[in-house]
């Protein structure tokens, strides 16, 4: 994945975790980033930094390695910084890790927050990356009753006890079979099975928030936020004392790629990558050839994960003799490292296939060529919408000058005209909308429209085009079979998969489908926090408090009746039809 510093702009809008060389290959700097491309980019503009320049005028080359979150490209950056130590990072002297959550292995076990993971019997999540979120899990981990203090039982109750932050064990308040259930409880969430409890405190915190209680929703809110943080999932820090070597690859044609990540003591140490030509060959046996060459000369740790079994009873019995065995992924984590592994392969090989074809300008001249476009598509605009069920509907407009994003040109909508989950008639509102200023003030239009979806939207965008007068080249993709839909043609134009014109309009229509889903989650996110109750006419403050405590949850309003309404106090008949009605008619 070596890249010339001058294709920076080429590397994908990915987390990830970038590592710059000087010119005898020596790591000097290891950053990670939410966008690689943006990050990187930065380092070759001007700089105000002295560090910074220096740190330029010394970069010769710079790999990058793209990771799932922002949470793996952080703990990431940790492990390779320790490990390499580069000359350009800032490097804390007590070697301070990552915080830990340690349930401990104790008759009545206690939470607390470790650095390392110890073999302790304890069970132990985590790495997180932030100390703060820990903090806050562990306070709400004692709200469920986990106690936290180091106290030999039975002994008197502590505060904690009295400000209801403790089961207290300690004075057997508590069975410890029921004890014990309140460590499942939160193991299980630790563990990844959290939905449940995240409903449960986001309707708290709707019901605290419509009862206008805002200083209790706040703390809810906090611990939403924290769980939300936690719930980050990792790959590059795993359980496990193991040397281990995960082997992964991604093929298209003749061209293949692999990656090999390198596990030490429950690490991602390192990693190495691999262009490689198959001749045709099929993937055992490309895995096969690969592991003959690798290990001839470098020492194979006890395991190698592999994605595919191995039937050559040759190569196991080579290994076996260096004391090293494969096996496939037969675990979550094994299985989270491999999915990361074949991340890296598949970015490695679209990113050299697209560079190749962009090169050669060999994607806009197959897009000319396979859509029949007049001009070459230099400029390309994509249209996308975001809804669920019609509500809060959003459509997005991303640009594309040259097969880069023109981000300065991106625009977003919030649909004024379509009522219910009506996607053709948004896509024509979307598109009318975007080009009926720009003809009005002549300015540049695209050389090709792309439209999320099928032959639908692809009519709906035209007939919007045609209502204001424009005629522009427009294509719709159909995210299902990839297919591509152009006016005036009955069946779709079908381009191969390692097409870099479809790699293109591939890449441009899922830009143009993260910023609709963006705006869409922002939006949604903004309603959960408005109250039901402040649309209905006649209810004023007052008696909204009154309906959300005697019910306890909009939910629960719902289902009333117009008797159980005019039993809260201060609530009249016509009040309580009022309410009724309305939950009625939603």
């Amino acid at each position: 994945m070596t890249r010339n510093i001058k294709d920076a702009k080429k590397l994908p809008d990915s987390p990830g975790v970038y590592i710059m060389k000087d010119g005898e290959n020596n790591i000097i700097y290891v950053g990670k980033a939410s966008s690689l491309r943006d990050r990187v980019s930065q380092y070759f503009r001007e700089q105000d930094s002295p560090k910074n320049r220096i740190l330029v005028r010394n970069i010769e080359d710079f790999e990058y390695i793209v990771t799932g979150n922002e949470v793996e490209a952080l703990v990431l950056e940790s492990n390779l910084i320790k490990e390499h130590l580069p000359r350009y990072n800032v490097r804390l002297r007590d070697d301070k890790a990552y915080p830990f959550i340690r349930i401990t292995n104790e008759e009545y076990p206690r939470i607390c927050i470790a650095r390392r993971r110890e073999q302790d019997g304890a069970q132990y999540f985590g790495p997180y990356p932030s100390s703060k979120a820990v903090r806050e899990m562990i306070r709400m981990a004692s709200g469920f009753g986990i106690r936290r203090c180091r106290k030999k039982l039975p002994c008197p109750p502590c505060l904690n006890y009295h400000i209801k932050q403790c089961a207290a064990p300690c004075i057997g308040e508590v069975t410890k079979e029921e004890y014990l259930g309140i460590i499942r409880t939160v193991a299980n969430f630790l563990k990844g099975k959290r939905n449940q409890l995240m409903q449960s405190l986001k309707d708290e915190m709707n019901r605290l928030s419509l009862a206008q209680e805002y200083e209790a929703a706040a703390r809810v809110r906090n611990q939403i936020n924290a769980l939300e943080e936690l719930s980050e999932r990792q790959r590059v820090n795993v359980p496990g004392q193991k040397e281990q070597d995960v082997i992964a690859y991604a093929l298209s044609n003749s061209a293949g790629s692999i990656q090999v990540f390198h596990i030490s003591e429950g690490k991602l140490k390192g990693r190495e990558t691999f262009s490689i030509s198959t001749a045709g060959s099929d993937e055992a046996e490309v895995v096969s050839s690969f592991i003959k060459q690798y290990y001839q000369d470098v020492h194979p740790p006890r395991e190698i994960i592999v994605p595919i079994g191995i039937t050559d009873e040759a190569i196991s019995s080579w290994l076996s003799g260096k004391d090293a065995k494969l096996k496939t992924p037969k675990n979550k984590v094994e299985r989270g490292l491999m999915n990361l592994a074949q991340e890296n392969a598949r970015m490695l090989l679209d990113q050299k296939v697209l560079a190749e074809g962009m090169n050669k300008n060999e994607a806009p001249q197959g897009l000319q060529k396979a859509l029949a476009l007049p001009v070459l598509p230099e400029k390309i605009e994509a249209f996308d919408i975001s809804n669920i069920g019609g509500t809060d509907a959003v459509g997005s407009l991303v640009a594309f000058e040259n097969g880069k994003p023109d981000k300065k040109n991106y625009r977003r909508f919030r649909i004024k005209t379509i009522k219910g989950a009506d996607d053709f008639a948004m896509m024509g509102e979307v598109v009318a909308r975007a080009y009926s200023r720009r003809k009005e003030e002549n300015k540049r239009m695209p050389d090709l429209v792309l439209i999320d979806g099928g032959k639908g939207q692809l009519n709906a965008a035209l007939a919007a085009l045609d209502g204001i007068g424009l005629k522009l080249n427009t294509a719709a993709l159909a995210k299902e079979f990839e297919h591509i839909f152009i006016p005036e043609r009955e069946a779709p134009v079908i381009l191969p998969k390692d097409s870099p014109a479809l790699q293109l309009l591939q890449r441009i229509r899922d830009e143009a489908h993260r910023f609709a889903l963006d705006y869409h989650r922002k939006l949604r996110g903004k309603k959960l926090t408005e109250s039901a109750l402040d649309e209905i006419e006649g209810i004023g403050v007052k008696k909204k408090r009154a309906l959300l405590r005697h019910f306890g949850s909009v939910e629960r309003l719902r289902k009333a009746e117009v008797s159980d309404f005019e039993k809260v106090p201060g609530i009249s008949r016509k009040d309580a039809e009022r309410v009724h009605g309305y939950f009625q008619e939603r």
